[in-house]
C-alpha cells in the first residue's frame, strides 16, 4: 500500500514538471506577471545590485537618469516647458509686462530668463536684415550644411524677435530674478546666488574671500533640491566656473580631484535628465549649427560628445552626473562642497554694494512678507540703485 502511494506521488511530480516545461509560452508569461515582486523577481526594466551595477563613491544608487529629451521626467510646469521650446521668448516678457504687480514668481522668472537669453538682441542695434546678410556672407560656397545653418540662424533670431528698442538693461533682468527668488522660484534663487557672488568677488583679496557665503550656499542648496533644470544648470555653472567654492577641486566621498572641463558638462547632462530642452532645437545645438556648421545632431548630449568633449571628458562627465544626482537625492551636500559650514570664514573688507544689501535683506524676510515686498516695493528700490 505504501509502495503504491509512493509511486502515485512520484508520477504526479513528474507530470507537473513536464507541464511546466512544455506548457504554451502565453501561459508562462501570465504566470510570470502574477508572481510577487521581490529580490529574486524584480520589477521589469529594473536592475538588482550585483557585479554589473555599482554606486559611485560608495553612495546608494539612485534611479537611473533618463537619456534624451523624450525620456526625461520634466519637473516644470507646462508654461516653463513652452519657454524651453524657445520659439518666441518675447511673449514671456510681455506676459509679465501686462501685469507687473500681479505677476507670480514663475512669470517673473521666465521674463528675466527671456531677457537674459535675448540680451544680445536687446543690445543689438543692427537691423535684422543687415545682420542676416553679414551671416550669409560668412557661409562657404557649396557647403552642404548651408541650408541647415540658415534655418538654425533664423530659428535663433525668431526666438528673440521683438526685444529691440525697449530700453531694457541687465538691471531689469537682475530685478526680476531678485523678485522671483524672494517669492521662492528655485531657478531665480540660483541666478541671485550667482549675482551675489559676482558682487562679492569684486572686493575679494584672496581665495578664502572668494568662497561663497553661507547665505549663498543656502540659495544653491534650495535650488538644487528643487530638481528644477534651470536651477541645476545655473548652480552648476556657478560652482564649477564662477566661484572658488571648490577651489581645492575635490568632490565626492573620497575627495576625488576633478577637472572643471569634466564637471561642467555633468551639470548640463543632469539638467537634461530633469527635463530641460536638450533636443535638436536646444539653443546650444542651434548655435553650433549656425556658427560652426556642426549640424544634424538630435540632442544636446550628442552635440557635446562629438564637438566639445574628448572621449575621456565625456565619460567623466557622465560619471559626475550620476554622482551629483545621488548626492542631491540623498541631501549629501558635503559631497558637493556646499554643506552648511562650508562657506567662507573671512568677510571681504567691502563685502557688498547697496543693491546687494537690499536683495539680501529681501531674501531674509519671512516668505509671506517677501512676496508682498517683491510685488510692491522692490521695483522702485532697484530702479534707484
Amino acid at each position: 500500500m505504501k509502495r503504491l502511494f509512493f509511486l502515485v506521488v512520484i508520477g504526479f511530480a513528474l507530470a507537473l514538471a513536464s507541464w511546466q516545461i512544455l506548457k504554451p509560452a502565453d501561459l508562462a508569461k501570465a504566470d510570470a506577471a502574477q508572481a510577487p515582486l521581490g529580490k529574486n523577481n524584480p520589477q521589469p526594466g529594473t536592475q538588482t545590485m550585483g557585479s554589473g551595477m555599482f554606486a559611485p563613491n560608495g553612495l546608494k544608487p539612485a534611479s537611473a537618469p533618463s537619456k534624451g529629451k523624450a525620456g526625461a521626467v520634466s519637473l516644470r510646469s507646462a508654461y516653463a516647458i513652452e519657454f524651453e521650446s524657445g520659439l518666441n521668448l518675447k511673449k514671456f516678457y510681455d506676459r509679465y509686462a501686462a501685469n507687473p504687480q500681479g505677476a507670480d514668481a514663475e512669470t517673473k522668472f521666465l521674463a528675466a530668463a527671456a531677457l537674459e537669453t535675448c540680451q544680445w538682441k536687446v543690445r543689438n542695434q543692427v537691423p535684422t536684415e543687415a545682420a542676416k546678410q553679414k551671416f550669409m556672407d560668412r557661409l562657404k560656397e557649396n557647403d552642404p550644411n548651408n541650408n541647415q545653418r540658415i534655418e538654425a540662424y533664423n530659428q535663433i533670431n525668431a526666438a528673440c524677435e521683438g526685444f529691440q528698442n525697449l530700453g531694457l538693461t541687465p538691471a531689469d533682468t537682475s530685478r526680476l530674478y531678485a523678485e522671483a527668488a524672494a517669492a521662492g522660484n528655485p531657478g531665480a534663487k540660483a541666478a541671485v546666488a550667482a549675482e551675489l557672488y559676482r558682487e562679492q568677488s569684486r572686493n575679494a583679496r584672496n581665495i578664502e574671500e572668494r568662497r561663497m557665503s553661507e547665505d549663498q550656499l543656502s540659495l544653491v542648496r534650495d535650488a538644487l533640491a528643487s530638481g528644477d533644470p534651470f536651477a541645476i544648470r545655473r548652480a552648476g555653472q556657478l560652482l564649477t566656473y564662477e566661484s572658488s567654492q571648490l577651489t581645492d577641486r575635490k568632490l565626492g566621498a573620497e575627495g576625488d580631484l576633478f577637472n572643471p572641463r569634466d564637471l561642467g558638462p555633468a551639470w548640463t547632462f543632469l539638467a537634461c535628465d530633469r527635463g530641460a530642452n536638450c533636443g535638436a532645437d536646444a539653443n546650444r545645438v542651434l548655435q553650433g549649427c549656425a556658427s560652426q556648421g556642426a549640424c544634424g545632431y538630435t540632442s544636446l548630449q550628442s552635440y557635446m560628445q562629438f564637438n566639445e568633449l574628448s572621449p575621456n571628458a565625456y565619460a567623466n562627465a557622465q560619471r559626475y552626473n550620476a554622482m551629483i544626482a545621488d548626492a542631491i537625492a540623498q541631501g549629501r551636500w558635503d559631497l558637493l562642497g556646499i554643506a552648511p559650514g562650508m562657506g567662507r570664514t573671512v568677510v571681504p573688507a567691502n563685502p557688498v554694494t547697496p543693491r546687494v544689501l537690499v536683495r539680501q535683506e529681501l531674501l531674509l524676510l519671512p516668505r509671506a512678507l517677501r512676496v508682498t515686498v517683491a510685488s510692491h516695493d522692490c521695483s522702485s528700490k532697484f530702479a534707484k540703485l
